[in-house]
Formats: C-alpha cells, sequence, structure tokens
C-alpha cells in the first residue's frame, strides 16, 4: 500500500470516526447495556465493513466504517444483540467489493467494552 493511500485511509478513517461519535445516540455505561464492536481483520483484504443492528437504547442503527488497519476499534457505537456485519474490499462499502458477511452475538451485559468480530 503507498504513503499516499495509507494516510487517505487513516484521514477517511478519522472523519468516520469523529462523525460517528457526533451521530450517536446516547452514551451507556461500561458493559452494561450493549459492546462496541473491535473488528479483527483475518483476510488482510477488508477496508470497510457496514454494521447493522440495535444500539443500546433498542433503535436500528447502521453505519459504514474504515478498517486501516489489521485491528479497528469501533468507538462511540454501542450494539446489542443479533448484529450483522458485510465485509467490503473497498473504504466506502461499496457492494461492488463485497468480501462477505457474518451475523454476532453482541450481548448487553459483560464484564468489558468490547466484542471481537473477525473476518
Amino acid at each position: 500500500m503507498s504513503v499516499r493511500k495509507k494516510v487517505a485511509t487513516t484521514v477517511a478513517a478519522a472523519a468516520l470516526a469523529f462523525s460517528g461519535v457526533l451521530g450517536s445516540a446516547g452514551q451507556s455505561f461500561a458493559g452494561s447495556n450493549g459492546q462496541q464492536i473491535r473488528f479483527h481483520d483475518t483476510s488482510t483484504v477488508v477496508y470497510s465493513i457496514r454494521i447493522q443492528g440495535y444500539n443500546q437504547n433498542g433503535a436500528s442503527v447502521s453505519g459504514c466504517f474504515v478498517t486501516p488497519s489489521r485491528d479497528t476499534w469501533i468507538n462511540g457505537w454501542w450494539w446489542k444483540g443479533e448484529v450483522s456485519v458485510t465485509f467490503y474490499r473497498n473504504n466506502s462499502c461499496s457492494f461492488a467489493t463485497y468480501y462477505g458477511d457474518e451475523i454476532v452475538w453482541v450481548p448487553t451485559e459483560q464484564s468489558g467494552d468490547w466484542t471481537t468480530v473477525y473476518s
């Protein structure tokens, strides 16, 4: 990956993370009403993911997140219950670059804040 692409991907990830925090609905306490998602890219070809499911308030939410490194923490978005994660080979969740998907169960309560999703 070229330096220019790395910089562009990092800038895009920061912008999406910032907008995700601004657009999130409320806040949850650690491990008590949903979890945040850590994405671990075992395939090394995933550049974005779309997460769809329910947040800590029971509202249906969806977001596209750039995954610039092998491990990406999706801060400020709290999920619980059945969550769909779709993997893409570009940084804009474009269906033309669909790589796969997975349904994961995110517990409402646990000892930590994070649930890991693998590609």
